[in-house]
């Protein structure tokens, strides 16, 4: 996880996967955070606790997503306060512009036209990178967004083999692909490395084949605190102590060390937020 966290170079624009409190790569966003990265831009489509923790590390200067929340349990309390103070650059969109402004650069097409954002007052916000244009054939008005490329992207899958073929399963729903296909390298952070045959026997499942994938990561409970379905829940009691905590400047410095940064791999991460009884208690059941 530190090799490939080594791979962030300053001033990196990097993709963070994840939906909110599902799936995101906590383990190597820990390793980040741990490292010498900075002047980072972060890309997060809909984030949580990962753009929280790099804006808290002090390694971020400007955030591009459409939202950062704990959804019920939260505003991010750190992306918050730095955006609230000014100390971080927030670029918003709706989620569907953003989209579209990674897939242009996925097509390394000079824009990706959509319909959203129309009458809507996002577009002065950012009229750089979406403008309002009028097709010259049908006369129809629609939003040009441009490229918006990615440095590195990183992502947490189920499974992948050595050669980087990845699986997210059951089938990915979200945006994660897109951040990947952005990317000029991406990462992935695996649940488990699954034998070369299980990915030939069955291509169809294969979500990101090896051509996209520069990176492998072995990463059980790499997800953790945030959820990774069907294995397991976001850990709901992390996420209160750490809002508990980010009220208070001294309390939250203790368990910014103790509970996330002190640890010096993913066991003893584990270990320091509840080892067993935490993954026990995390752990879904079929019913």
């Amino acid at each position: 996880m530190r090799e490939a966290a080594s791979l962030v170079p300053d001033g990196a624009t990097i993709g963070i996967g994840g939906l909110s409190m599902n799936s995101a790569p906590m383990g190597f966003v820990r390793e980040l955070i741990r490292s010498d990265a900075r002047d980072l831009t972060v890309v997060s489509i809909v984030g949580s606790m990962a753009v929280d923790w790099l804006v808290a590390s002090g390694k971020v200067n400007k955030v591009v997503t459409g939202l950062v929340s704990f959804e019920g349990l939260g505003l991010a309390p750190n992306f918050r306060r730095a955006a609230e103070a000014g100390d971080i650059e927030v670029e918003e969109y709706s989620e569907h512009l953003l989209i579209c402004r990674l897939q242009a650069a996925a097509h390394r097409l000079p824009f990706v036209p959509t319909k959203a954002g129309i009458g809507t007052d996002v577009l002065a916000l950012h009229p750089d990178t979406t403008r309002l244009e009028t097709d010259r054939v049908t006369g129809e008005a629609y939003v040009a967004c441009t490229p918006l490329p990615i440095d590195v992207a990183v992502v947490h899958a189920h499974a992948a083999d050595a050669d980087g073929n990845t699986r997210v399963d059951p089938k990915l729903i979200w945006m994660d692909s897109d951040l990947v296909r952005a990317a000029e390298a991406t990462v992935v952070t695996v649940e488990a490395v699954a034998p070369r045959r299980s990915f030939t026997d069955a291509p169809e499942r294969t979500t990101y084949p090896r051509f996209m994938i520069d990176a492998v990561v072995h990463a059980p409970w790499g997800a953790y605190p945030t959820s990774n379905y069907p294995s397991y829940t976001h850990h709901e009691d992390f996420i209160q102590e750490y809002l508990g905590a980010s009220r208070h400047r001294d309390r939250f410095a203790r368990f910014w060390n103790d509970r996330i940064t002190a640890p010096d791999d993913q066991a003893g991460f584990l270990e320091a937020n509840g080892g067993a009884a935490t993954i026990l208690a995390i752990t879904r059941r079929a019913s």
